[in-house]
């Protein structure tokens, strides 16, 4: 009869361990995501692929929006202002998006936050 007791306390135990497997889930993928120069390296360059398709695949959706922030600076050097805009004037998505949404290390800006947001089918409330 003890030895009952003490399996029930052993699991127990263990049990406690896991009450919360969702969280703990969480908790590892959250740190991985956050190693540098690890797995969430790929990731980021893997979302920001999905960005530069969802940007492309819907150019009509996101022109008008980068057409008017083209006047940022980080975008509008002399070296690129010349094959950065089509024919008629407006951003070149795939310029745009080689070079300021798939490297690394480039930050986003709420064109791109909007894209990768359609793209996954996710809601962004900014406050």
């Amino acid at each position: 009869h003890n030895h009952n007791n003490n399996n029930n306390n052993n699991s127990n135990n263990n049990d406690n361990n896991y009450d919360h497997p969702l969280e703990d889930a969480l908790s590892k993928l959250h740190e991985r995501l956050n190693e540098e120069n690890a797995t969430s390296d790929y990731c980021t360059w893997f979302l920001r692929i999905l960005t530069a398709s969802q940007l492309k695949s819907h150019p009509d959706r996101y022109l008008p929006f980068l057409s008017a922030d083209s006047t940022d600076s980080s975008f509008t050097s002399a070296a690129a202002a010349t094959d950065r805009l089509g024919n008629d004037g407006t951003v070149d998505l795939s310029v745009f998006c080689a070079r300021e949404v798939e490297p690394m290390g480039k930050e986003c800006g709420m064109v791109q936050v909007a894209a990768l947001a359609e793209c996954l089918g996710a809601r962004v409330v900014i406050e």
